[in-house]
């Protein structure tokens, strides 16, 4: 029988030890290393005595596309299927999100007759650049920016204001720098196919639709937009790590780091996994860490593989989680973004009460909650003159004075958390997708038994996390 190690307790890692224990039954032995103290990576929700829940990564997840009900399906086979909190595309935090423009709180269009409006902040009605957008030239190059991609196809207001503010929202970074191609690969795709995003959502529909059962037949039928669960999205990765601790040959190790790993030299096709108390020759080893951690952990003789490994930038988010006294929110909303032409430090605030009331504190006196998201690839302009971070109270009351100008919430908050969350989102800059098959490439040529997951690679949403570990375990089955 075998051994696979698995290095990071986030989604990526948990679901992918998850699959291996459903998929690859020869795998006797599954071990999870984390380095920390807790499992979950960037999915961190803290659950306070009162029912409050603070969300410090995601908070939500969308239950449409193979990632979505792929999702939905891991959700039903841990049996949290009864913990669901579904928001409903009729419900106000689904149909309304907002810009933050030239000192404005501007609402997107949520229905097909605000196409035809002019609207703050954009200077025409987006129904001219949709129209436009079917005889727009096809990209001659194999990447470009966001920014390219969008401002080529709809427009320059589109790419400066609304992608911007939504790749901020998304990537925390810059439209500019971000590959179209990785960043979004079903517009990318609709362009290479069809020439066009219109054609492409009319005609790339048509193919046969997948059979949908369990949840995902639920979602669809009740018209879901996203969901998350009773005890906040933690309550997904801890439900993941107590089903593989609990199985037969299951093992997740917390605080336990992976110190190096070291490929056999006796053609036998292992890898010697050194922990900071053991050495595990395993059979197969998966990697759902940041690529530029990976790199440390291999031997110098893999110089090649190491720098390439290195080679993906990553940004800094700062997460300040407030709590106020009573209902204080002007608007109802998903929450709003602001373009980097508005604002250096601040990305967006998120609504959090608005869409799931249910993390309120329960009782009385009834509260808000809100997120403020700062720093991203802007994550200098939060620093101070010594180039430090200032202190967790200068940061609150940053976020506070943002709350206190966007959403003209003057009073003050009754709780509230920092959280500084390290190179958290991969930067998928031009050449993302064939940087990723090159360093595929080189491993499978080394024949190694190491495969990469993770946010580092194809897509750093939960759901992308999950799902490519999925592919990832179904392909190593398919061989065996």
């Amino acid at each position: 029988m075998s051994t696979a190690v698995v290095i990071g307790a986030g989604a990526s890692g948990l679901a992918s030890a998850f699959f291996i224990q459903k998929f690859l039954p020869n795998f006797s032995k599954v071990i999870v290393l984390e380095s920390s103290k807790r499992v979950g990576g960037w999915v961190n929700s803290t659950r306070h005595p009162d029912g409050c829940i603070f969300e410090h990564g995601p908070r939500s997840l969308r239950p449409v596309g193979e990632q979505g009900r792929n999702t939905l399906q891991l959700v039903e086979e841990l049996g949290l299927a009864k913990d669901i909190l579904p928001v409903f595309r009729s419900d106000a935090s689904a149909k309304n999100r907002y810009l933050y423009v030239k000192e404005q709180l501007c609402p997107l269009p949520n229905s097909l007759s605000g196409l035809f409006k002019t609207l703050p902040p954009f200077s025409k009605p987006l129904i001219k650049s949709v129209a436009l957008e079917p005889i727009r030239r096809r990209g001659k190059g194999n990447d470009e920016s966001v920014h390219s991609f969008v401002q080529r196809r709809l427009g320059r207001e589109m790419a400066d204001i609304a992608i911007d503010a939504m790749v901020r929202g998304i990537f925390a970074g810059d439209c500019r720098k971000l590959s179209a191609q990785a960043c979004f690969p079903p517009l990318y795709k609709m362009e290479q196919d069809y020439g066009s995003l219109f054609a492409g959502a009319i005609f790339g529909s048509k193919g046969p639709k997948p059979e949908l059962t369990g949840l995902a037949r639920k979602a669809k039928q009740e018209g879901w937009a996203s969901w998350s669960l009773a005890g906040g999205m933690q309550e997904l990765t801890d439900s993941l790590a107590d089903a593989v601790g609990n199985s037969k040959g299951g093992e997740v190790r917390l605080g336990s780091p992976c110190v190096t790993l070291t490929p056999s030299s006796d053609g036998l096709g292992k890898i010697a996994v050194q922990t900071d108390s053991d050495k595990i020759n395993a059979d197969l080893v998966v990697s759902a860490i940041y690529s530029k951690d990976l790199a440390s952990l291999l031997p110098g003789s893999m110089g090649d593989l190491r720098q390439d490994l290195s080679l993906l930038p990553s940004v800094n988010v700062v997460v300040v989680n407030l709590e106020y006294k009573e209902n204080v929110l002007p608007v109802k909303g998903f929450g709003h973004l602001l373009p980097s032409s508005e604002n250096k430090q601040i990305l967006g605030i998120v609504y959090d009460s608005c869409t799931f009331p249910e993390h309120n504190r329960k009782g009385s006196p009834e509260s808000t909650r809100i997120t403020v998201m700062m720093g991203g690839a802007w994550y200098k302009n939060l620093l101070n003159r010594d180039g430090v971070l200032p202190e967790g109270s200068e940061l609150v009351w940053m976020a506070k004075d943002a709350a206190a100008k966007q959403l003209g919430i003057r009073s003050h908050p009754i709780r509230w958390q920092v959280s500084l969350q390290k190179e958290c989102i991969p930067q998928y800059q031009l050449g993302h997708v064939a940087w990723v098959q090159s360093l595929e490439k080189k491993i499978q040529e080394s024949n190694l038994p190491l495969h990469l997951v993770g946010a580092s690679y194809r897509g750093p949403a939960v759901n992308d996390c999950i799902n490519n570990a999925r592919k990832m375990v179904a392909s190593l089955a398919q061989r065996s």
